[in-house]
C-alpha cells in the first residue's frame, strides 16, 4: 500500500475546512479503510496488508481567511437514514480564471453523503465523489485540469483519496455511495475513462446527502465554471433499499456570484453568475 510522501502544512479539502498534510492519504490500489473513534485501520484488499493509524493530532480547521474558501452553494435532503445516493452530471467547461495568480484558485462540484445534522453541525464525516479543477487534498498540482475522485474525509482530521481520474468538458459522469451490512463503498463513475473507488467500513450512519458547488480560494466569480451545472437523475434509498423522496433544502453560503438551485422532478440545477464581480 503506497501513502504519498506528505509535505509540511495544512491543505483544505472539499468539506471546506484545512487538513494537516501527514493526515492526509492518497491511495493508488483499491483499499478500505475501517474508522473507530479510537483510529483508523487502512487495508490493502488486493495484498492484506494492513496500516494502523491512529487520531490525527491536528483536528481541521476552518481556514479563516478574507477570500473565501468554503461552500458556495448546497442543496441538502436530510433522512433518518440513507443507505444509497446516486447522480448523474456532465463536465462543464472549464473556468475562465484560476485566480490572480495561476493555480490559486480552484472549484469542486459533488454529491455527497454527511453523518450526523450535516455540514456545520454535528458531522463525523462525508462521503464524496468529487469533480475538481485545480488543486486539492488529493491532488496537489494547481494547474490540474477536470479530474474525478472518490473522497472520504472525516472531522477528525484524516482524509482518504482514491485514484484519480483525469477527465474532460462532455464526459458523463456519475457519483455513487452504497451501503452494504457496516461498509460504504464510494465510486467516482466516469464510464470508459475509469473509476475511482474507496470503501470504508465501521457502521457510519449517515442521514445528510447534497449536492454541492464549492470553492477554494475564490478572488473572482470567472473561478467558477462558465454554465451551469445540472446534476440528473438523482436517486436516494435508505439502509433497507426503500427509495426516499428527496426534500432539497438550499443554503447560499457565498452570495457575491448569485449561486441558485432549481429543481425539476429528479434534477437539481445549480447556476452562478461567472462574471467579473470581485469577491
Amino acid at each position: 500500500m503506497r501513502f504519498f510522501a506528505a509535505v509540511a502544512g495544512a491543505t483544505l479539502m472539499p468539506d471546506g475546512r484545512d487538513y494537516d498534510e501527514q493526515c492526509i492519504h492518497r491511495l493508488e490500489e483499491h483499499h478500505t479503510v475501517i474508522t473507530t473513534e479510537h483510529g483508523d485501520t487502512v487495508v490493502n484488499t488486493n495484498t492484506g496488508e494492513r496500516v494502523v493509524l491512529p487520531p490525527c493530532a491536528s483536528k481541521a480547521t476552518s481556514p479563516g481567511v478574507g477570500y473565501y474558501s468554503d461552500w458556495v452553494v448546497d442543496t441538502v435532503s436530510r433522512h433518518p437514514s440513507i443507505g444509497r445516493m446516486a447522480t448523474n452530471w456532465t463536465v462543464p467547461a472549464a473556468p475562465e480564471s484560476r485566480g490572480p495568480v495561476p493555480g490559486m484558485s480552484s472549484v469542486y462540484l459533488f454529491n455527497g453523503l454527511e453523518t450526523g445534522t450535516g455540514h456545520g453541525g454535528t458531522s463525523k464525516g462525508i462521503l464524496q465523489p468529487v469533480l475538481s479543477y485545480g488543486k486539492s487534498g488529493c491532488i496537489l498540482n494547481p494547474l490540474a485540469g477536470w479530474r474525478f475522485t472518490a473522497f472520504f474525509v472525516l472531522g477528525s482530521g484524516r482524509a482518504y483519496c482514491g485514484k484519480v481520474i483525469e477527465v474532460e468538458e462532455g464526459d458523463q459522469l456519475q457519483g455513487r455511495m452504497t451501503k452494504t451490512g457496516d461498509s460504504w463503498m464510494i465510486e467516482a463513475d466516469a464510464g470508459a475513462k475509469g473509476v475511482s473507488t474507496h470503501t470504508v467500513s465501521g457502521g457510519l450512519a449517515v442521514t445528510a446527502a447534497y449536492i454541492t458547488i464549492e470553492g477554494m480560494v475564490i478572488y473572482n466569480c470567472k473561478a467558477l465554471p462558465k454554465e451551469d451545472l445540472v446534476f440528473s437523475a438523482n436517486s436516494l434509498s435508505d439502509s433497507q433499499g426503500k427509495a426516499l423522496e428527496p426534500q432539497w433544502k438550499t443554503e447560499v453560503r457565498h452570495g457575491e456570484c448569485k449561486p441558485a438551485v432549481a429543481l425539476h422532478g429528479d434534477d437539481v440545477t445549480v447556476s452562478w453568475g461567472a462574471s467579473d464581480v470581485v469577491v
